[in-house]
């Protein structure tokens, strides 16, 4: 996990093959020996037809097998979550932790100095909560203390969806002690990190903006089974004023683009399906929710090791509601 760690700095495929050969080698037998059926099943046939409308789309081959990959890391952590547990952390814990020191720092904007690497320790947060204490106390606070650091708010959003998975609100003491906690959270915020509430233009509703004009123009053929893998990509290289946007920001609109309406029915399908399955768990509903909401403004699908976390921390989840509930 470390090499993979470090050759996200190199492009991040090299990393997402590392991470999908180390954990696919684990939970193949496991997965190969598994009869699925009910909602399992109807959740791999979701999958499965997504990517076929990736496959047989247009678009470059490795573009397709790169978005394929990015559509595998999340139900790939998530398997390994149900199937392996916690003996999961013993990978990813240690590797966050002696990577991110290393690597984090903080880095002058024009909005300030921000921390880099948020959605990591993001990722790293994640995973804290479906830990035992008191290794979940003292890892979450540092690593949500570093999410607010980076001053992301898309990363504090989701911070802040997952805490509420873990929040007992039948407790007095959350009414009593959270909520002085919180509003005191919030002023430090806005004195110490006025990015989080600043209101800018970005550049996303107009680029998004252009792309919907483009699908809404596109013939019939091109609305059902969208531009093809990558096309995103190469409709904003073309343009000298996103050379500093870089890409589309919003996961759920570049799947419409790409892949057309079939493939945002599948997609919105499957994760009505994974909601659909962690319900049992309020913290894997708030997790996988927590993901969804930072694709909305975030490319979080090329994000390859938060989305694993994710994966695992939902999966760890769901598995030991199955225990408790027995």
């Amino acid at each position: 996990m470390l090499v993979s760690l470090w050759l996200t700095g190199f492009g991040g495929m090299a990393a997402k093959l590392v991470l999908i050969g180390f954990w696919g080698v684990w939970i193949f037998p496991l997965v190969f020996r598994a009869r699925l059926t009910g909602d399992g099943l109807v959740a791999c046939l979701l999958l499965c037809g997504l990517i076929a409308i990736v496959g047989a789309g247009d678009g470059d081959s490795d573009e397709k097998l790169r978005l394929i990959g990015n559509l595998l890391i999340l139900p790939l952590g998530l398997v390994c979550g149900i199937c392996l547990g916690r003996d999961c952390l013993r990978v990813m814990v240690p590797a966050l932790a002696v990577y991110l020191p290393v690597a984090s720092v903080f880095q002058a904007t024009h909005e300030g100095w921000r921390l880099n690497h948020p959605f990591l320790f993001l990722g790293l947060f994640v995973l804290a909560c479906v830990m035992a204490r008191p290794a979940y106390g003292v890892i979450g606070a540092i690593s949500g203390i570093a999410v607010l650091l980076s001053q992301t708010r898309i990363a504090v959003l989701a911070l802040v969806i997952v805490l509420l998975g873990r929040v007992r609100f039948s407790h007095a003491m959350t009414w009593l002690l959270g909520i002085p906690v919180l509003l005191g959270a919030m002023v430090m915020a806005a004195i110490w990190l006025p990015r989080l509430l600043m209101t800018h233009g970005s550049g996303r509703l107009a680029f998004w903006q252009m792309f919907w004009d483009d699908w809404l123009q596109a013939d019939t053929v091109q609305q059902w089974l969208g531009f093809g893998a990558g096309s995103v990509e190469a409709v904003l290289q073309q343009l000298p004023s996103a050379a500093a946007f870089g890409a589309l920001h919003n996961d759920h609109f570049r799947i419409l683009f790409e892949t057309g309406l079939i493939g945002i029915i599948l997609w919105v399908m499957g994760w009505g399906m994974l909601i659909w399955l962690a319900r049992g768990s309020r913290v894997a509903v708030c997790i996988l929710a927590s993901v969804a909401v930072t694709m909305v403004t975030d490319n979080t699908l090329s994000y390859g090791h938060y989305l694993i976390c994710c994966g695992m921390a939902a999966g760890i989840a769901m598995r030991e509601a199955v225990v408790e509930n027995r």
